[in-house]
């Protein structure tokens, strides 16, 4: 009998286990891509761009998926900030915060704007943790400054003379960028208004590694002619 209710338990386990694992089990790996901010310097061809970057894993069990869709596993993250220069017709990686220098619950990493060439960009969030979300009580926000030569280092806060590029308001002589951002891809017009360009160039990113390339894009309006 005991033998009996031994080999009972052993089996009993066994299927619990397969059962809790099945439940809490993830999808593979794949990379997850947040364009955040597009910013142009001003009187140039030049821009910044910001995007998240991570590596992680969907829940797919029952109790991973229980009640509100779950909770997705991050396996890495980071905010990367690239510099483009359309007259070269590069794109650069300027800087790279990985884990979002810590921030539990990271929400953006902005492009805050020029000055005196140097180039200035924010992260933000809260504390909190995965399973509990975001403690709006406990708000961070983090200061980086870019220098010319590349450098990039930790500031306590922003300078009052920052400047960017709008992408309305009236025309102005060259040079000067225009664009409309979509959710993972930026349509850029060169001296002119997007509506009016002949042809933009789109800013898009690689699905699984997020480099960034420009493509030239011929408007439907002129392929229709």
């Amino acid at each position: 009998m005991k033998e009996w209710m031994l080999r009972f338990r052993s089996t009993l386990l066994a299927a619990l286990v397969a059962v809790w694992t099945v439940a809490c089990s993830y999808g593979p790996e794949r990379t997850f891509l947040d364009l955040h901010t597009f910013a142009v310097k001003p009187h140039s061809h030049q821009f910044a761009v910001s995007i998240e970057y991570a590596r992680i894993k969907e829940p797919t069990g029952s109790i991973n998926t229980f009640p509100n869709g779950g909770v997705r596993k991050v396996l890495s993250r980071e905010a990367r900030i690239y510099f483009g220069d359309l007259d070269r017709g590069t794109v650069d990686l300027l800087a790279v915060i990985p884990d979002f220098a810590g921030i539990p619950q990271p929400i953006a990493v902005r492009i805050e704007g020029w000055s005196d060439d140097s180039l200035y960009f924010s992260l933000f969030g809260y504390g909190g943790n995965e399973w509990d979300g975001a403690d709006l009580s406990d708000e961070r926000r983090i200061f980086y400054r870019v220098t010319p030569d590349g450098q990039e280092r930790q500031v306590g806060g922003l300078p009052p003379d920052l400047q960017r590029e709008g992408s309305s308001g009236p025309e102005r002589s060259p040079p000067f960028l225009r664009w409309s951002q979509g959710h993972l891809s930026v349509d850029i017009a060169v001296d002119t208004k997007v509506s009016d360009a002949v042809e933009t160039i789109r800013l898009t990113f690689d699905p699984e590694t997020g480099v960034p390339r420009l493509v030239s894009v011929r408007s439907e309006r002129v392929e229709s002619t």
